[in-house]
């Protein structure tokens, strides 16, 4: 017997995302491979959408093979996808080659009554195969215990799920508990995101094969014609061009700490860079925020200060994050809105035509901030980010090209509530083709504080929370602008780490 497991995909209600090309790849291979069954584990969609369960059920339908899908908790996060899945969520058991499939609905996070009963009026003689979507020690603790004791009382031999993102096989009871790492091109931990095939040998015994997503391809060329591989230093801007010229960077970004920095010699430095090598220079500029007080924007003057002293630098690019401001007070064409269009005009308008280009970036919502506009940043959400940069291009009246994204992908993982709303596939779908630069780090607990902290160093490309396979995905594809990518790492080891790390991949060296 052979079946294939799809699992923790999040689709959004976008067909044009890399978690919908990993989805119609996983359908086509499974065509392929023809197994005795397909299931899919849960966390097909992300918010639990209608869009995306339509979506879901349209690739099922093209299976050759029978196939049965239980629930996770993401299919829970509305109430609309449930509504749509009722029907194929009705088929909890299969019998298969004479082994028993059941599949019990764990998508709360444990296992209520009802599934209780239902499991215990399942009459099974023979072998036994549990598909579901939380692994045993996730469920609560005492549905752990129930579930183990029923497990003891029958001839289980797989307990397969999904759930965490990564892969893992354990003993339990007389058989194996097996946790895979699942679909999701930016979750998947451990190793590529994929589809698992699990064979049931003479023996009863079960091995898994990982099929891994094709998702990397051609890297190269970059829109510069060199490695678009650099970082973006807070710090001394001396020491930062001197250790881009060291390691041997064609690009960098500076972002002074101490306002009182050495122009003179800054410039000197940049000279003796360019001297060797051709650069890619950005300068990270300080934040426009909002005095609501006096109804004005506050900040200008060092950023006015900071303009010039970039564009004595020779700089290609500024990076400013969008306003700092509530959503709640930044509606299009308000007087807030107005304030910022014209404080932008009168800092960029020049220098945009003379060939600078202006790279807008985004900034992100504390963990658990909701998504409504009264609690979170402006510009959070794609669509008040789109509409932010159309309207500076509109005002400025520059060419498209000098003004764009400088997505920040830590941020937009790492936003709030909004970072499931939004995931990264979205970000790539829509503002893809008008990215000019780009941040990039990892997100992950903080050693001592537990908390989620930015500008992480990326230890693989499947890594965590950020796995890399739908960015390296869309860019391969076109899908995303092969733009100058800026390590954005504090840590100056985990920096260095890191931009080696990602050169690598981008030589198609990719080591995981």
């Amino acid at each position: 017997m052979q079946l294939i497991q799809i699992t923790d995909l999040h689709l959004s209600d976008r067909s044009d995302t890399p978690a919908a090309d990993a989805l119609r790849w996983a359908i086509d291979e499974a065509n392929r491979l023809g197994p005795d069954l397909v299931a899919f584990t849960g966390d097909m969609t992300t918010c639990g959408t209608a869009g995306a369960a339509r979506q879901f059920l349209d690739a099922a339908s093209r299976l050759q093979v029978p196939w049965v899908f239980t629930p996770g908790n993401a299919e829970l996060r509305a109430h609309e996808a449930m509504s749509v899945l009722k029907e194929v969520s009705h088929y909890k058991s299969r019998i298969l080659d004479g082994v028993t499939v059941l599949l019990p609905d764990t998508s709360t996070g444990g296992l209520p009554a009802s599934e209780r009963t239902w499991l215990d009026a399942q009459v099974v003689d023979g072998p036994t195969v549990i598909l579901t979507h939380y692994p045993l020690e996730t469920l609560d603790a005492v549905s752990r215990i129930w579930m183990e004791n029923w497990l003891a009382d029958h001839a289980v031999e797989l307990y397969l799920a999904g759930h965490r993102h990564f892969t893992r096989s354990q003993s339990v009871g007389v058989g194996l508990e097996i946790t895979t790492r699942g679909l999701d091109p930016d979750k998947a931990y451990g190793g590529p995101p994929g589809i698992s095939l699990l064979a049931r040998g003479d023996a009863s015994n079960w091995s898994l094969q990982e099929i891994a997503w094709p998702h990397l391809r051609d890297l190269l060329p970059a829109e510069l014609g060199f490695s678009p591989v650099g970082w973006s230093i807070r710090g001394n801007l001396i020491d930062t061009v001197r250790e881009a010229f060291e390691v041997g960077l064609n690009v960098l970004e500076l972002r002074p700490r101490d306002p009182e920095y050495d122009l003179v010699t800054t410039i000197t430095e940049l000279e003796h860079l360019r001297d060797d090598r051709r650069i890619y220079l950005s300068w990270h500029l300080p934040g426009l925020t909002w005095d609501e007080s006096t109804s004005s924007v506050t900040g200008l003057e060092t950023v006015a200060r900071q303009v010039d002293d970039a564009l004595a630098c020779g700089v290609d690019a500024f990076t400013i994050h969008v306003p700092q401001v509530g959503a709640h007070l930044m509606d299009e064409g308000n007087d807030t809105w107005r304030a910022f269009l014209a404080v932008f005009a009168s800092l960029f308008e020049s220098a945009l035509e003379d060939g600078v280009r202006l790279s807008i970036e985004n900034v992100h919502n504390d963990v658990g901030t909701p998504v409504a506009r009264a609690s979170r940043k402006f510009a959070t959400s794609i669509d008040e980010y789109e509409t932010w940069i159309d309207s500076v291009v509109a005002t400025i009246g520059s060419e498209s090209r000098c003004i764009g994204a400088h997505f920040d992908i830590g941020h937009a993982r790492n936003n709030g509530v909004l970072g499931n709303v939004q995931p990264l596939g979205d970000w790539y779908a829509r503002i893809g083709r008008r990215i000019t630069g780009y941040h990039i780090h990892q997100v992950r607990p903080h050693e001592e504080t537990g908390k989620l902290t930015n500008h992480r160093d990326i230890i693989s490309a499947y890594d965590r929370t950020i796995s890399y396979a739908g960015f390296l995905h869309a860019w391969s594809q076109k899908q995303i602008n092969r733009a100058p990518l800026f390590v954005e790492v504090r840590d100056v080891e985990e920096r260095r780490r890191t931009t080696k790390m990602l050169q690598a991949i981008f030589a198609n060296q990719l080591k995981g």
